[in-house]
């Protein structure tokens, strides 16, 4: 009876600490949900936004407030998972300023992938440097960046930022896919606009996705969701040519303190010129003096330029100097005829200065520079270009000068700033123009060799190349390297000859007309292999510069050769004392719409001896190719190896 008596007892005391228990992991619970965001899970994101992805932008939010003609606010949350290290690149922790903008607020949290909090970052915690190279002399550019050792990945960042800024002219635009590997899975962009300034836009690639927007002639808003990661594809357009953005311009505005208006390249370029570019040409009347004694036997105009930019390549040499109305107004011609130096902006004016001191007209123009050809946006007349290069309007083709390099020849400027969009500014106004189109025919390179082959396989050989166009600027510096330093190039660009020695190098470097020769004398080990009596002999002196390609079969990108290349050579054999060629290849000619390919292989007798002369001729279009096409020009490309790559035959008779 005593048992039956505490059963209640037991009973009571058991959902006692039942209740204990379960309280005890709420309590827990609840703690840790406290110290997580769910939202910050990585385990959150679709597996379609991380494919391919390297780093996912969870929430993005900009939101610009034009506050004034001369004042702006831009509010920034950018929310990102970094998958691995090579997303990193895309965390964009960071704001620039200079004594014309101001950083408000900035501040970071870090999560780890279950959306624990591992770090945060307040304002005072950012690093601060300057945002320019070791190149630049005076600049009050920098950059505050938030710096952050990862241990484990995936992980979670939340960026915030305000910046102020006094100058309008520059209106931030929305990329909401800034780079390869980089997926979204929200982004928004709202523009405020209470000063009530008229403003222009332009929409770029927003096909084909789903975008919420709202437009008028003050204010914008765009957001879009779940983005899939682009994958570079090789010989692929810039990003920008088919990522969605959409740029944004006021019709007024300010920079540093300059105000203006414009609503087209003229006026756009007029307003540049008035108040970034005229009264800034004065010269000393020694300078001008020294001048028109340097110039007054010249035939013509084009002499006079021709001399003139000689001067300025031996008296002046770039140093960045960003100062001067937000970095974009020149130093005074006069100023740099004294200090000797100057960037991009200031030998350009200089030079126009020294023109104009003997009635030769020339534009100061501005540009995009780099590798890949970027335009100046024709259609959207606003603050655009990263270099400055001078314009001289002649009959037939317009000269072009670029000003900050003391080697570069007159009228020449290789693939830095070629066949592209640029903006020239004239008194009266701004215009469009494209700068030099190097043809398909000019950018060459033709070698001309004579190989003297022993029984060993061995050889000797005598090397004669001549590079024009394109091809001439990525050659004619080697002629000023050191001797250890051309003889690396070659050994490092010609790996395929065994033990090679170079003897003999000379280069010539005609400016006028911009080629540039190389004569070569060298010699290698085991270029033929030995079968029997016989020796087998590669035709494939020089590797043609062809693109070694990944198969593709579900590639999506377009396929772009930015520019054409011809490849002329001409490779003679002197066959060893003894031996007579059993067998060679057949003539050979391929055309398609990427380029040509063409082999002649003939038997030549030459000094009583046998030779085998090699021609090959090998033309690379410039052009665009829808994704499909990849195919083809990867088989073209293999089948060019394949035929250079033939060997000859021949065979000992005594």
């Amino acid at each position: 009876m005593l048992i039956f008596s505490i059963l209640p007892l037991l009973k009571q005391f058991f959902l006692l600490i039942m209740y204990k228990y379960f309280f005890f992991l709420f309590v827990v619970f609840t703690t840790t949900l406290s110290a997580q965001d769910i939202h910050y899970q990585s385990l959150l994101i679709k597996p379609e936004l991380t494919a391919d992805a390297n780093a996912v932008v969870r929430n993005e939010e900009i939101e610009i407030e034009i506050e004034a003609v001369d004042k702006l606010t831009i509010r920034t949350r950018r929310v990102i998972t970094v998958l691995n290290e090579h997303g990193e690149n895309h965390i964009e922790a960071y704001d620039f300023y200079d004594d014309n903008s101001k950083i408000k607020n900035q501040e970071a949290i870090i999560y780890d992938k279950l959306g624990n909090e591992i770090k945060k970052f307040k304002k005072k915690h950012f690093e601060d440097r300057s945002a320019v190279g070791s190149g630049t002399l005076i600049s009050d550019d920098r950059v505050k960046y938030m710096e952050y050792t990862a241990r484990e990945y995936p992980y979670t960042v939340v960026y915030e930022s305000e910046v102020q800024k006094n100058s309008t002219v520059f209106v931030q635009a929305w990329k909401p896919i800034a780079g390869y590997y980089l997926s979204v899975e929200r982004s928004s962009y709202i523009l405020k606009n209470p000063a009530g300034i008229p403003l222009r836009y332009e929409e770029k690639n927003l096909s084909g996705i789903e975008v919420e927007k709202s437009t008028s002639d003050f204010e914008l808003s765009y957001s879009v969701q779940n983005l899939p990661a682009y994958n570079y594809e090789r010989l692929s357009p810039s990003i920008n040519n088919f990522s969605p953005h959409v740029l944004v311009a006021l019709n007024e505005f300010s920079l540093v303190g300059v105000q203006g208006q414009a609503t087209s390249w003229s006026e756009f370029g007029k307003w540049q010129y008035d108040h970034l570019l005229k009264g800034r040409t004065t010269l000393s009347p020694e300078t001008i003096a020294k001048i028109s004694t340097l110039t007054s036997d010249a035939e013509d105009n084009i002499e006079k330029a021709r001399r003139i930019y000689q001067y300025v390549q031996d008296n002046t040499r770039y140093i960045s100097v960003q100062l001067g109305i937000g970095g974009w107004q020149p130093m005074d011609a006069v100023e740099v005829d004294q200090v000797r130096y100057g960037d991009c902006k200031a030998l350009t004016n200089y030079t126009k200065a020294l023109l104009e001191s003997q009635q030769i007209q020339s534009y100061y123009t501005v540009v995009y520079g780099g590798e890949d050809k970027t335009d100046i946006d024709k259609d959207f007349p606003s603050m655009q270009g990263n270099h400055v290069i001078l314009n001289i309007p002649s009959e037939g083709e317009d000269i072009w000068l670029e000003c900050t390099s003391q080697t570069t020849p007159f009228n020449y400027l290789g693939d830095f700033t070629d066949n592209r969009n640029v903006l020239i500014i004239k008194p009266e106004g701004g215009e469009i123009a494209r700068t030099k189109i190097y043809q398909v025919h000019e950018n060459l390179q033709e070698t001309f060799s004579t190989i003297t082959l022993d029984e060993k396989g061995a050889f000797n050989a005598s090397l004669k190349r001549r590079s024009k166009g394109v091809a001439y600027g990525e050659i004619y510096h080697i002629n000023r390297q050191t001797e250890k330093d051309q003889t690396l190039y070659y050994k490092r660009n010609w790996g395929h000859f065994k033990n090679m020695n170079l003897e003999e190098m000379a280069f010539t470097n005609d400016r006028d007309d911009q080629e540039f020769t190389e004569d070569l004398k060298f010699s290698g080990d085991r270029f033929t292999s030995k079968a029997g009596n016989r020796l087998l002999l590669p035709l494939n002196f020089l590797i043609p510069e062809t693109y070694n390609l990944p198969r593709n079969e579900k590639r999506k990108l377009p396929l772009e050769i930015s520019r054409g290349r011809t490849f002329e050579d001409t490779f003679e054999y002197l066959l060893p004392a003894g031996f007579e060629p059993e067998s060679i290849p057949e003539y050979t000619f391929l055309e398609t719409d990427f380029g040509t390919f063409e082999l002649s292989v003939v038997i030549k007798a030459k000094e009583g001896a046998k030779t085998i002369q090699v021609k090959r001729k090998y033309v690379i279009n410039e052009g665009l190719w829808p994704a499909e096409s990849y195919g083809d020009f990867r088989n073209f490309m293999y089948t060019i190896n394949s035929l250079s790559n033939q060997k000859a035959v021949i065979v000992a008779t005594q």
